[in-house]
């Protein structure tokens, strides 16, 4: 099991049960007049073409009061540091995840992200009554340009 710890809000469509990944990232140029530092992401080694997979989200605790897997429990992970002593660190959100395979650890500044098993995510809507919540958990201000919705009738 690997107990991953982060600050900040989580996405709202974050589950259990879905995948997580990271890819290495690098960050390029610096701050000067004409240039700006900016960090972009490559694909680590086993693979050349995927990103690498850690494993399935097994279970959420956060400190957000708006999410459902809110806790008041303190959250805290526990690192060692280079001197071998484990060190802990207070975080807002702790994802457990159930690694797949061999036991792969993010390195340090690595783009953490996960994504749905699209055999419960691959389909429309099927029935006779959809709804949709939009919500925007950003403290800035967001414009919502277009939402489209596929209607198709199956029965009489």
């Amino acid at each position: 099991m690997i107990n991953l710890g982060f600050n900040g809000n989580l996405n709202a469509s974050i589950s259990i049960g879905d995948s997580v990944y990271y890819i290495e990232t690098q960050t390029v140029g610096s701050n000067t007049d004409n240039s700006t530092e900016f960090t972009f992401g490559t694909i680590p080694e086993p693979t050349t073409a995927n990103p690498v997979a850690i494993g399935i989200i097994d279970s959420i605790l956060t400190n957000d009061i708006n999410s459902i897997f809110y806790t008041a429990n303190t959250l805290e992970v526990i690192v060692e540091d280079s001197d071998g002593v484990d060190v802990a660190t207070i975080v807002n959100t702790i994802i457990n995840v159930q690694e797949s395979g061999a036991l792969l650890t993010p390195p340090a500044n690595s783009f953490l992200f996960f994504s749905k098993d699209n055999k419960y995510n691959m389909s429309s809507l099927t029935g006779y009554f959809g709804e949709v919540q939009f919500r925007n958990n950003s403290t800035t201000k967001a414009e919502l340009y277009a939402v489209a919705c596929e209607v198709v009738q199956s029965s009489k």
